[in-house]
């Protein structure tokens, strides 16, 4: 994947290619960008695509290790393991 300069909405400010949190910065706006469109809830076709757009974003950053993966669901029962828990389940 390819730096690019952004201007960040979160931030209020411009992010260039040369910052050494530019992988967080860019993680950020992602994120808050798609809380915006999901608190928006507009149907139309720019919105939606922006959505998919965004989490492809997501996708592709975890993918090469950009970011720390977060944690899946197990595939078998659709549940996860947080890690949190202090004893076995009843």
């Amino acid at each position: 994947m390819q730096r690019k300069n952004f201007n960040s909405r979160l931030f209020k400010k411009n992010i260039k290619i040369d910052d050494l949190d530019y992988w967080n910065y860019l993680y950020a706006e992602s994120l808050f960008r798609l809380k915006q469109l999901d608190d928006l809830r507009c149907a139309c076709s720019f919105c939606f695509a922006e959505r998919i757009r965004l989490q492809h974003l997501i996708n592709q950053m975890e993918d090469e290790n950009y970011i720390p993966p977060s944690p899946k669901a197990n595939k078998l029962s659709g549940k996860g393991d947080c890690g949190r828990r202090l004893g076995p389940v009843a």
